[in-house]
C-alpha cells in the first residue's frame, strides 16, 4: 500500500510540474504573500531575532522561524492555494478514470 501511494504521488509531481501547474501555483502564492505583507513582516522578525542572539546561524533561525512563519500565512492566502491544488488533483483524476 506505501508503495502504490508512493507512486501516485510521485505521478502527480511529475503531472503538477509538467503541466506547469507547479510555476502557476507557485507565483500565485508569493504574489499574494507579498500583497499580504507577509515577506516584510518575516523579514522583520528574523532582523530583530538576528540583532538579538550572537551566535545564531542559518539553520537555527530556520528553526525559530518557520513555525511563525507558517501560522502567520493569511488563512485566505492557504485557502485559495488548497483550491488550486484541489481543482488540480480533480483533473489529474479524471484523465485517469
Amino acid at each position: 500500500m506505501a508503495n502504490e501511494t508512493d507512486l501516485l504521488k510521485a505521478k502527480i509531481q511529475e503531472r503538477l510540474i509538467e503541466s506547469g501547474e507547479y510555476d502557476r501555483i507557485s507565483t500565485a502564492l508569493k504574489q499574494k504573500l507579498a500583497e499580504s505583507g507577509w515577506y516584510d513582516n518575516i523579514k522583520s522578525i528574523a532582523n530583530d531575532q538576528i540583532s538579538h542572539e550572537d551566535s545564531l546561524n542559518f539553520s537555527r533561525l530556520n528553526q525559530q522561524l518557520e513555525p511563525k512563519a507558517l501560522e502567520m500565512v493569511p488563512e485566505s492566502v492557504k485557502n485559495d492555494t488548497l483550491l488550486q491544488i484541489k481543482q488540480f488533483l480533480e483533473t489529474v483524476v479524471e484523465k485517469e478514470i
